[in-house]
């Protein structure tokens, strides 16, 4: 009788196990990942940037197939803004305006990437700066008495900012086989003697699965 009872407990535990294998094979999912190493850097004596990235090398990543298979894509930057104000005896207000906007598409095309959903991008940071100097009647004097036919500069505000990024995006109902994903930037704004930088960086891709089959995947 013992052996009959142990023999049955096996072979339940065989159909468990056995039960269990496809599960475990499907929740392992796919991640791949590309690096940018080149680091911005501020100038210490003028706040200028330099160094930095241009790109990061496009992944290319296999999508199983199944429902509720969705793409995480993480785009991590460090970036860097410079903005230089300068007011002379002809000019009393000063304006700047940049910022980095970074673009997640996949095949080439962001209509199905989240947040973005065909627009431009998101972005990663910005800086408005307005400096004016009309009500400080002696600055005025100053600037106005200012001869130098090369530098008429009478008052400067000069602003750099590194800053790190990391946002996430989200694509789904993909089809099954190969994908590629871009990450790439542009600048906001800018035209004025303002400048931007960014690197290092990193972008992961993660693909995951949804295991409630019967509630189709969505992003709220």
């Amino acid at each position: 009788m013992a052996s009959k009872i142990l023999g049955a407990m096996a072979a339940a535990a065989c159909v468990v196990a056995l039960a269990s294998a496809p599960a475990t094979a499907q929740s392992s999912g796919n991640f791949s990942a590309a690096f940018g190493s080149t680091a911005c850097a501020i100038n210490p004596s003028d706040g200028t940037l330099s160094g930095g990235i241009t790109s990061l090398p496009d992944i290319t990543v296999k999508v199983s197939g199944g429902n509720g298979v969705a793409l995480v894509i993480t785009p991590s930057l460090v970036t860097g803004l410079f903005t230089s104000n300068k007011l002379t005896n002809t000019s009393t207000s000063s304006t700047q305006n940049v910022g980095i906007r970074v673009k997640v598409s996949v095949d080439g095309s962001t209509a199905k990437v989240i947040p973005e959903l065909g627009s431009d991008g998101v972005i990663y940071d910005q800086r408005f700066i307005k400096v004016t100097a009309n009500f400080i009647n002696q600055l005025l004097q100053a600037c106005s008495s200012l001869t130098d036919p090369t530098d008429n500069t009478c008052l400067t505000l000069t602003e750099s900012t590194l800053a790190a990024h990391a946002f996430n995006y989200y694509t789904f109902d993909l089809t099954p086989g190969t994908h590629e994903i871009k990450v790439s930037w542009d600048v906001v704004g800018g035209g004025g003697g303002e400048a931007t930088c960014v690197g290092p960086g990193t972008v992961t891709v993660t693909q995951v699965k949804n295991f409630q089959f019967n509630t189709p995947l969505s992003f709220q």
